[in-house]
């Protein structure tokens, strides 16, 4: 169960302050943390530690474990009234952490936002074990994570309030054994309720991860892949099935490459974003690579297709090859691009909507257009052959 976060639970003697381990990734990001003895002896109970950072970031994370899935985090953001809000997370992969209902913490005090920095000194009475994972407070050392995002305040006390992706993350190992001692009560704080100075760490023990792709690239890679298989791939398409229409072969290819050449630039954005932000396992960024590997295809299977059509006015196996990739790739590439908001981190609900909505219209309105032209080809045929029959 988890404890509703309170700023002001009665004060407690800092008994355990001189058992106060400090790990620092950056100028202005700081995480502390004490063992209780009672904790270190058994493994498990109480544990208190501090995320602490400059204001200036949206959100500071501490997670336990090496990597995100599996990992348990703690986010730490202001609540638009001077104080902080703790939210419990679950990681299961590269993408935003899920709420954790099942830890049981609570903000002591000394949290809060001052002098441009925002702490939140957290009791975690759970912590030796959640959904995914569990850790020995009785070990020497252990793995955790950290992250921030920089920007504006999020201003939010709702504990599953969407997150934006970070812009810095890393990793280190945690010497738990001069952080084990004391009784069990809030190490943060003195008697009269002023702050315990911490032992000073140096910056050299976290592992600073790779850096965070900017929101202009995410953008520019979503848009131009949104613009290719939702409007320009489908409209090349149906362009092919107008009747009457002067040049519709040429003008379908020109926009067919056109289309292809501007997705080679966002999957290439893409592979960069997934490649820097370790999410190249994602579903996402795999489909995208499987579809700009087949679609390079598609130009040569088209000409083939065309010079041997012509004479015959028959299909072969590069016609249905042709004709079949295109038709499995633009539907496919619209759902990749739902993937592709997912992965993206929290959107509002009026960009979701619009984009299934406008890719389910496109959608469909592609795929009618092929069924329809499917049923006019045979009908043709038909006629052609029944011409043949009264001719010979």
């Amino acid at each position: 169960m988890t404890t509703l976060y309170t700023n002001r639970p009665p004060p407690a003697v800092a008994t355990s302050a001189q058992h106060l381990s400090q790990q620092c990734p950056s100028s202005d990001i700081c995480y502390q943390l004490n063992i209780p003895a009672e904790t270190a002896s058994s493994g498990s109970g109480d544990v208190f530690f501090q995320i602490s950072g400059s204001s200036s970031y949206s959100w500071i994370g501490l997670g336990q474990g090496s990597q995100m899935a599996g990992s348990n985090i703690f986010m730490v953001y202001a609540d638009g009234n001077g104080n902080v809000t703790l939210s419990p997370r679950l990681g299961t992969g590269e993408v935003e952490p899920e709420y954790n209902t099942a830890m049981n913490v609570t903000l002591l005090e000394g949290s809060g936002i001052a002098n441009g920095r925002m702490t939140a000194n957290v009791k975690c009475s759970n912590c030796n074990q959640w959904n995914g994972g569990s850790m020995d407070f009785s070990d020497q050392s252990a793995e955790w994570i950290w992250a921030a995002l920089s920007g504006d305040a999020i201003d939010s006390s709702s504990v599953s309030e969407g997150m934006k992706q970070h812009s810095a993350h890393g990793s280190f190992s945690w010497d738990m054994a001069s952080a084990q001692g004391g009784a069990a009560a809030n190490p943060f704080i003195t008697t009269d309720g002023t702050p315990v100075s911490a032992p000073p760490a140096p910056l050299s023990p976290a592992t600073q991860g790779p850096p965070s792709a900017s929101d202009a690239m995410v953008l520019a890679h979503g848009a131009m892949a949104a613009i290719v298989f939702v409007a320009l791939f489908p409209i090349g398409a149906i362009v092919i099935r107008i009747p009457g229409l002067k040049h519709a072969v040429w003008i379908h290819g020109a926009v067919q490459v056109f289309s292809y050449t501007v997705f080679v630039v966002a999957a290439c954005l893409g592979i960069y974003i997934a490649t820097i932000q370790e999410q190249l396992t994602a579903a996402h960024p795999i489909i995208g690579m499987v579809l700009l590997g087949v679609l390079f295809f598609q130009p040569f299977f088209g000409l083939v297709h065309h010079r041997l059509f012509k004479p015959k006015q028959q299909r072969t196996a590069s016609s249905y090859a042709h004709i079949w990739l295109g038709r499995a790739a633009i539907p496919l590439g619209m759902i990749n691009g739902g993937l592709g908001l997912q992965l993206a981190g929290p959107l509002s609900t009026s960009s979701i909507a619009a984009y299934g909505a406008i890719a389910g219209i496109m959608g469909v309105i592609y795929i009618a257009v092929a069924i329809w032209g499917d049923v006019r080809r045979r009908k043709d045929q038909q006629k052609l052959a029944q011409e043949k029959m009264e001719g010979a």
